[in-house]
């Protein structure tokens, strides 16, 4: 029996993050789905249903916190690992709080991100 293979949403504002994650994950096998919106992100998800979502925090309009908040009502069982470039504590707190399993800092540690991603998805 073949295996499915795996299929991430990425939700970045900026199009060369998206670029090197989306580069990065299809090396890595999986099917790579891009949003540049809060909106966007939410929509791609309804219909793609992936197997995870890597979601910036600091998105303009509706943030990664307001995005994750949603992802969550929509389907409580959603792998997320938050991204972003600003060490603040409390926002990534309060990621944890509303189920995001992991956090990745830009720059981004590709083996810590390699290792985040299989603990969950395989």
């Amino acid at each position: 029996m073949e295996k499915k293979q795996k299929s991430i949403l990425v939700i970045d504002d900026e199009s060369d993050v998206c670029e090197i994650l989306e580069q990065f994950l299809v090396q890595e096998g999986y099917r790579v789905y891009l949003a540049f919106n809060g909106d966007e992100g939410i929509k791609k998800y309804i219909e793609r249903r992936p197997d995870g979502v890597l979601l910036d925090i600091a998105l303009p309009g509706k943030n990664g916190i307001e995005v994750l908040r949603e992802l969550k009502k929509i389907d409580p069982d959603c792998n997320v690992i938050m991204i972003t470039a600003y060490r603040d504590a409390e926002k990534v707190v309060e990621a944890f709080r509303l189920g995001a399993y992991d956090c990745i800092f830009k720059p981004f540690d590709f083996d810590y991100l390699r290792k985040a991603l299989m603990a969950k998805l395989i």
